[in-house]
């Protein structure tokens, strides 16, 4: 997969508007409550919007930026584990928010955090040449 920078960007829109929706949701249906269930959806909001779409975008900037790394062999493996992750990580805290187990989550947060060191590991091995436009 090349493109990765759009390929991020575009994953990441999408959990923007998802994250916003639910937002939006989240204060229409539970407006005017003062009940604990009007807090029951914040952490699937938040992971959405701080995994879904902040990570991701700032992972599009970067393949932006050093547009050298989508070029590293591995690029392709560390946008799949990050979304991948990161996806498991929402329906994780989704189940967990239910009372389910965090089995999910921890799946994914793993993917995540392998995501995260292939993506140093690429930046560091093309360091020489992976150097910001001017």
């Amino acid at each position: 997969m090349r493109n990765l920078a759009r390929a991020y960007v575009l994953t990441a829109l999408f959990w923007l508007v998802a994250g916003m929706g639910l937002g939006l949701w989240k204060g229409a249906n539970e407006a005017g409550t003062t009940n604990v269930n009007s807090l029951l959806y914040r952490p699937v909001h938040v992971t959405i919007t701080m995994l879904g779409f902040v990570l991701l975008a700032v992972y599009g900037f970067i393949y932006r930026l050093w547009p050298q790394l989508e070029m590293a062999r591995y690029a392709s493996l560390q946008f799949w584990l990050s979304t991948i992750g990161g996806l498991l990580m929402v329906i994780g805290t989704y189940v967990q928010v239910l009372g389910g187990s965090v089995w999910i989550d921890g799946v994914g947060a793993i993917f995540v955090f392998c995501g995260a060191v292939l993506l140093l590991f690429l930046f560091l091995t093309t360091a020489e040449s992976a150097s910001p436009p001017t």
